[in-house]
């Protein structure tokens, strides 16, 4: 059967529709794109037979975009099956679009593969006439790993689902459940897959990655698994997805500058107010946010700090958000993820008073992001003519050139006609024109 994947949102559903499709091609289908580069899509060798939308709910416009997204492979008359944080949220709304064949839940994602031929019964048309079936279980499923396919550079594994925070505009806990981590002894596992398959990097990722092994008997932590890791496959190096402020161990700091784990660190703030952080329930104030990426950079020069903020959020007045915008400009980010306020229904900020208007919101983003642009601008410009180590993850159809990503996350363009796919290279970042970091192998 020929099976198109389509993921939207983080990279845990990355993750998870890599497994999807290594699951899948396991079991003898062929992975395919949901739309081929060709006229005669009328003809049935070129298209798809199941479309699978792994869909992101983390937003209003992600709901927005994954209903798109299923209303086009409907489109395409392949079976379409909707699994992923909408599907698991809000099975309902999906039903009601025309077309949809099955909707499965985030804890049944690794048994898609069960449900493709039963699609195609005559016993299931039958049952399911005028309804879609809907597939959604407890999610307290254990996180497990399997059979791994992608087409990416970098290889994610999914190390932990769920968050056991509260954080009040947040629906992600009532669409993952509680925190669970993947066992060590599938973690390593895991990792020995990916380095076998000539993995060079390795993205641990999870919901909640710094409450890694706190579930487990006997308990464990990131900093332990990592460690772990390091000693046991020093060859790939390993990326750190977002981690919570009281969450980073400044052990890790320690691996960073052996070299044993990627310059690179996202650490999410989401507001420089303290009164909006106590409102958004985020459990750290602004001082300690700001000693935390002080000591990291004072540790680790050159390493790249990332983070998220939110625009907007009910009751952030004017005032409060120039706090933000001075407290943003004082930290030594090199750059920021904006986003403007989504409620989210069954949230606490969803009740709260004092929303802020959407065009207030849109021009705060707006200014957040200029903030963004020459935070990035001035840490790529302190790295020009130095050294990078780069992993080629495409060729530039524009160009001829080849898109890569540094250690310490930086993306650029190496000038170059014999590269590979997943390459790892020395690189020397040469340029910073019209948005593009130009660099050529060493």
């Amino acid at each position: 059967m020929r099976v198109a994947i389509t993921t939207l949102g983080c990279k845990v559903n990355q993750s998870e529709s890599a497994l999807i499709r290594g699951s899948l091609k396991e079991n003898g289908h062929e992975i395919v794109p949901m739309f081929q580069n060709t006229d005669n899509l009328s003809t049935s060798r070129f298209r798809p037979d199941v479309c699978i939308i792994n869909t992101c709910s983390v937003t209003a416009k992600s709901d927005y975009q994954s209903r798109q997204m299923i209303r086009r492979a409907v489109k395409t008359g392949a079976k379409v099956i909707a699994t992923g944080c909408y599907a698991q949220l809000r099975p309902l709304d999906l039903s009601n679009i025309k077309g949809i064949d099955l909707i499965v839940g985030n804890s049944q994602k690794n048994k898609l593969h069960e449900y493709l031929n039963t699609l195609y019964s005559d016993n299931f048309r039958s049952q399911n006439n005028c309804k879609t079936p809907v597939l959604i279980d407890s999610m307290d499923a254990p996180v497990t790993c399997g059979p791994y396919s992608s087409n990416r550079a970098r290889a994610f594994l999914k190390i932990q689902d769920g968050c056991n925070f509260s954080c009040s505009y947040c629906i992600v806990p009532r669409a993952r459940g509680k925190s669970r981590s993947l066992i060590p002894e599938a973690f390593l596992q895991a990792v020995e897959d990916f380095h076998s398959k000539g993995f060079k990097e390795i993205v641990f990722t999870g919901i909640h990655i710094g409450s890694y092994g706190l579930d487990l008997k006997p308990q464990t932590s990131l900093l332990e698994i990592v460690e772990k890791t390091v000693c046991t496959y020093p060859e790939p190096r390993l990326r750190l997805s977002s981690i919570e402020p009281q969450e980073l161990k400044k052990e890790l700091l320690v691996l960073i500058k052996q070299g044993s784990v990627c310059p690179h660190l996202h650490i999410p703030l989401q507001s420089g107010s303290d009164r909006i952080l106590k409102a958004m329930n985020r459990g750290y104030t602004t001082s300690f946010y700001k000693n935390l990426v002080t000591e990291i950079v004072s540790e680790c020069p050159d390493i790249s700090i990332g983070t998220d903020v939110i625009a907007g959020f009910p009751g952030e007045d004017d005032q409060e958000f120039e706090n933000t915008l001075r407290f943003i400009e004082e930290l030594p980010l090199s750059y920021m993820h904006v986003f403007p306020y989504s409620d989210r229904p069954d949230t606490k900020a969803s009740a709260l008073e004092g929303k802020v208007k959407k065009a207030v919101k849109k021009q705060r983003v707006r200014k957040l992001l200029e903030i963004s642009k020459k935070k990035k601008y001035d840490y790529i410009s302190k790295h020009l003519d130095s050294c990078l180590d780069v992993i080629v993850e495409q060729k530039h159809i524009t160009t001829g050139f080849y898109r890569a990503i540094s250690s310490n996350y930086m993306r650029l363009l190496v000038k170059s006609h014999n590269l590979l796919i997943g390459q790892r290279l020395p690189v020397r970042a040469i340029t910073y024109t019209d948005g593009e970091l130009i660099g050529i192998p060493l």
